[in-house]
């Protein structure tokens, strides 16, 4: 799974963490307290040492453990489910708007010294309607 990589600006960094704290607002409880990953405290470390306790514990009172792996679950998320989703639990117009002109319609390429690959646009960024 290979995905773009950038570094941020320092101004779109902070309209990032101005976003991030706005949707985490809205969005808090509706999250698993097991979610990790962009949680304070709840980091994807935290999130394996938990998975490794848990496997012990199992493995040592000999019950069965199972895991599921969602590789890159948010590129087969329906973006229109989403924006639906989002706005039914308060999100303002605007940032859903805003929301929607993020996920849809964006292009990637990659350039090395000076020589740029085709222009590719994701099937999951295509237009959102």
């Amino acid at each position: 799974n290979y995905r773009g990589i950038t570094t941020l600006p320092s101004c779109a960094k902070v309209y990032e963490i101005v976003i991030q704290n706005s949707l985490m607002y809205h969005c808090r409880s509706y999250i698993s307290t097991h979610q990790h990953g962009f949680f304070p405290r709840r980091s994807v470390t935290t999130n394996l040492v938990k998975f490794v306790s848990n496997c012990h514990a199992a493995f040592t009172s000999g019950a069965q453990m199972d895991a599921v792996y969602l590789k890159a679950a948010f590129d087969r998320v329906n973006h229109r489910l989403l924006l639906a989703k989002l706005a039914r639990i308060g999100l303002s117009t605007p940032l859903v708007k805003w929301f929607r002109s993020y996920i849809s319609e964006r292009s990637y390429y990659v350039q090395i010294d000076g020589v740029s690959s085709n222009v590719i646009v994701p099937l999951a960024c295509r237009k959102v309607v």
